[in-house]
């Protein structure tokens, strides 16, 4: 199945947002995301599933990286808030649950230094030119 990926970072002073998924066999966090649908185009992707995801509206800055993944290619957008105030919400996605085996446990702000080592926020620093050594 191929089907790309697109994700985004999203950075307020010295904190970046990320989303915490369970499987049946581990918890992580990652950065807001999801498929691209049919017919989508990656920017409306990414605006989609960060609204999805999270509640918040973003525009797409531009693309900082792609990689790929298990079922194609991922990209990575820089995106900034539209309205700064406005605070992430927990989401629930039914469809995600069911199609991939993962559900949505919590969305929170993490300082970047905290997650230097997580392999999507170290591409994120470098392409970005963040200094956080």
């Amino acid at each position: 199945m191929n089907r790309p990926r697109a994700c985004a970072a999203i950075i307020k002073d010295d904190m970046i947002l990320m989303v915490c998924h369970q499987t049946d066999s581990r918890i992580y966090w990652t950065l807001p995301g999801g498929g691209v649908s049919e017919g989508e185009s990656l920017e409306q992707a990414v605006i989609r599933e960060v609204q999805e995801e999270t509640g918040l509206d973003v525009k797409v800055v531009r693309l900082l990286f792609e990689e790929d993944y298990e079922y194609g290619k991922s990209y990575c957008f820089l995106t900034e808030l539209i309205d700064e105030r406005t605070e992430p919400t927990l989401a629930f996605l039914p469809e995600e649950e069911s199609t991939f085996g993962t559900m949505l446990r919590s969305v929170n702000w993490h300082f970047i230094k905290d997650k230097k080592y997580d392999i999507q926020v170290s591409k994120v620093i470098s392409t970005v030119g963040l200094k956080y050594a």
